[in-house]
């Protein structure tokens, strides 16, 4: 049952980035539940919250490169 007076919260969105184009992959409606996949993510994926990118960041970015070496 939906209830239509609680707004609704933004989903968070995985996307494959493929030759400049965001195809969305899977939605998840916690953070929680998105953390889950981000270890196993390469520069091909992204993570948005509505507009606002969430997953790689500057610092996961960083993380990610390091753990690469």
């Amino acid at each position: 049952m939906i209830d239509d007076d609680k707004p609704r919260r933004e989903a968070y969105s995985l996307q494959r980035i493929d030759e400049g184009r965001a195809i969305p992959i899977a939605s998840f409606h916690s953070a929680a539940e998105a953390l889950t996949v981000i270890p196993s993510l390469d520069e091909r994926y992204r993570l948005m919250l509505g507009d606002r990118q969430i997953w790689p960041n500057e610092s996961s970015l960083r993380h990610h490169d390091a753990c690469a070496r």
